[in-house]
């Protein structure tokens, strides 16, 4: 056989080679950078990533081991169409979770929120101070938010909550999260009561002081509304210092 004769399975896994590496790039951003850690699965970012991923990677390749014929007239043209439609395909695709990645961590009176870009109108940005006027690039950054005090906006941001547009898409309330670390701290559970709503996962919660460099007496956690499902917060019990996020169940449900 020639060497220099390229099957149409030979081209197909050249095509899928190629098409993986762009792929990589955006799994990387998703999971170290816009959906990092439990916020993953959590948030849709994983489910997003293999419709995309199964999309830009299968469809290239197979069209490419359908149509491919060495020395066929116009098949660069036809390759250079498929490209073309995966990159719009990984375009769009990386897009949508673009504008529902996780910006911030909220924490609101007693829990926490994931906010995503999406959720915050762009009217109300322009009503708050820096930096949360801009939506963060780089993945979710940690606030505090606090309840408006006039009542007429007391009266506004309720009946936004029955639409859906709860406290945490106000940017214009938001605080440092250094100013609700109190809070934080007296509403913090023990982390050992998160075997209640893990049963199966007694290992894991042992494991949490470990994990985050802490004594077990010194670790709480509280709930976070993450989307698909709820997470967990640990925190430092006697500072409020925000620690981390875990994928066990903060409540029963």
């Amino acid at each position: 056989m020639n060497k220099h004769v390229i099957t149409r399975w030979r081209a197909a896994a050249i095509h899928l080679g190629l098409s993986a590496l762009p792929v990589c790039a955006v799994l990387s951003t998703l999971y170290f950078f816009w959906y990092p850690g439990a916020l993953f699965d959590a948030a849709g970012g994983l489910l997003l990533f293999l419709v995309i991923a199964g999309v830009t990677v299968a469809s290239g390749p197979l069209l490419t081991l359908i149509i491919f014929r060495q020395g066929k007239r116009g098949l660069g043209f036809d390759l250079a169409a498929i490209a073309l439609l995966q990159l719009a395909a990984l375009s769009y695709g990386t897009w949508i979770l673009y504008q529902s990645r996780p910006v911030w961590i909220a924490f609101v009176v007693d829990r926490f929120e994931l906010v995503r870009a999406n959720e915050v109108p762009a009217e109300e940005r322009e009503k708050a101070k820096p930096p949360y006027d801009e939506l963060p690039l780089s993945g979710p950054r940690v606030i505090g938010v606090r309840k408006p005090k006039d009542p007429n906006e007391q009266f506004r941001v309720a009946m936004s909550a029955l639409q859906g547009h709860d406290l945490q898409a106000y940017p214009q309330y938001y605080v440092p999260y250094a100013d609700v670390a109190r809070e934080v701290e007296g509403a913090a559970k023990p982390v050992a009561q998160l075997s209640r709503f893990n049963p199966d996962a007694g290992a894991s919660i042992a494991a949490l002081p470990a994990k985050f460099g802490v004594k077990e007496e010194d670790m709480g956690f509280l709930p976070m509304r993450a989307g698909k499902k709820d997470l967990t917060v640990l925190v430092g019990r006697k500072t409020g210092r925000y620690l981390g996020t875990s994928g066990l169940k903060p409540w029963q449900y």
